[in-house]
């Protein structure tokens, strides 16, 4: 495995961008198919160490990088934020996430920041504020500019495949601060107007949910998930009631649950 690695480490040495993020690719998805979970996950760490050097060599977000899948890539409407994910499964069905975040700086400073994930090491992960160390792990989705030009906020929908029971999708705040750097955390209410740092919704795995941004009513619409009352809530009998609820950011910096949404015309 160290001879594969030395080869790769030397034939990413002499190519371009674009050949360098098909081999982390092609690293990603050996990683998936390896039987055994040790070498996988030793596989999927060298292929994220390879894409933070590749992407930290850029100076913009304007490299060609081809179809990457199963890599997500999201650039802000502001060209401020782009942000890459991925995940990989392993034997018991649950996933480690890999993440990297590239911001711009009041100076305009290109700022590469590498995201851990530590969501299952985090006790009360809806209620705590995070950062690029202890980043809660997800595959994202959709990325939306909220709070006006000068804010440098951003609304991050995601997806966490969680274990072989119950799925999640997550809707995350970011910030970006002058120095390029990032905060995750919002202010966030629910339908128990609890508050959090972000919404983290749990389902079951037969199951789909919706998140999405829709630009005519300028919010987030979430399916409405319910439990039938004799799981006793069980997330793993959670799913959708066929009603819809809204998330929208407000001018005071929260956001505001809408219940029992009127969807028509929605654009989700």
């Amino acid at each position: 495995m160290k001879i594969f690695f030395t080869i790769a480490a030397l034939f990413i040495a002499f190519s371009t961008t674009a050949q360098n993020i098909q081999n982390v690719v092609s690293l990603i998805n050996e990683a998936q198919t390896e039987p055994n979970d040790s070498l996988r996950g030793e596989i999927a760490n060298y292929a994220a160490n390879t894409f933070e050097s590749v992407i930290s060599a850029e100076d913009d977000f304007t490299a060609t990088l081809g179809d990457i899948k199963p890599i997500s890539v999201l650039t802000s409407s502001d060209n401020r934020l782009r942000v890459f994910s991925w995940g990989i499964q392993f034997a018991d069905g649950t996933y480690t996430y890999y993440g990297f975040v590239q911001a711009r700086s009041d100076n305009g400073d290109l700022i590469t920041t590498r995201l851990i994930d530590k969501s299952d090491s985090t006790p009360n992960a809806a209620s705590s504020s995070m950062q690029s160390e202890n980043w809660y792990g997800a595959i994202y989705y959709e990325l939306v500019p909220v709070g006006g030009k000068k804010s440098h906020l951003y609304a991050l929908a995601g997806w966490d495949g969680a274990d072989l029971f119950v799925n999640r999708k997550i809707l995350e705040q970011v910030r970006v601060k002058s120095n390029g750097s990032i905060y995750f955390g919002g202010y966030f209410t629910d339908e128990r107007k609890q508050n959090y740092d972000r919404l983290i919704f749990e389902y079951t795995e037969r199951a789909v949910m919706s998140l999405r941004y829709d630009l005519k009513l300028k919010m987030f619409i979430a399916d409405h998930m319910t439990i039938p009352a004799q799981y006793n809530g069980n997330t793993k009998f959670s799913g959708p009631d066929g009603s819809f609820d809204g998330y929208k950011y407000m001018k005071d910096g929260t956001w505001m649950y809408v219940p029992d949404l009127d969807i028509k015309g929605a654009r989700f």
